[in-house]
């Protein structure tokens, strides 16, 4: 099971997604300090925390449980395949509401304070462009398995 090369893709897609739950994706420089931004709530620099949409929060952790849960559907591999394509659009629509979630406090906290403003785009941001491509590799993976136990179930 650990030991197929899928089993590791799908394994790393869980830990970008967990890194992109945890770590902080923006930070905003303004007159009043120093504003973070999370998939699951934004920290302004005053101490004081405003909640994100539950909706982005609710679709990175699905994107982190189901390749989880992939990994063990090994010996159902047409539908580790099908689970693959899930998490594939699942992270397709993460990294769609990232970018607009990201883009709508860009432009709120360029509004409030234009003169003095700084963003620091965090390497997180990266992490479910690298766990779609893991999923993509991954479901490939999977298919030249089931290929390789039809073509040798044909042979017996």
């Amino acid at each position: 099971m650990i030991q197929r090369i899928q089993s590791l893709y799908l394994l790393a897609v869980t830990i970008l997604m967990a890194i992109t739950f945890a770590a902080p994706l923006l930070a905003f420089g303004t007159t009043e300090g120093v504003s973070t931004l999370y998939t699951y709530r934004l920290i302004h620099a005053a101490g004081n925390s405003e909640t994100a949409p539950y909706y982005l929060s609710f679709l990175v952790i699905i994107a982190t449980i189901l390749p989880f849960i992939t990994i063990f559907g090994y010996k159902k591999r047409l539908i580790q395949i099908r689970w693959c394509v899930v998490e594939m659009v699942l992270l397709a629509g993460t990294i769609v509401m990232l970018g607009l979630y990201c883009y709508r406090f860009y432009t709120l906290f360029q509004e409030a304070s234009p003169a003095i403003f700084s963003a620091s785009f965090k390497l997180t941001l990266c992490c479910p462009a690298v766990a779609l491509f893991l999923t993509w590799l991954a479901s490939r993976a999977i298919f030249r398995d089931e290929m390789l136990v039809r073509d040798t179930e044909r042979i017996r």
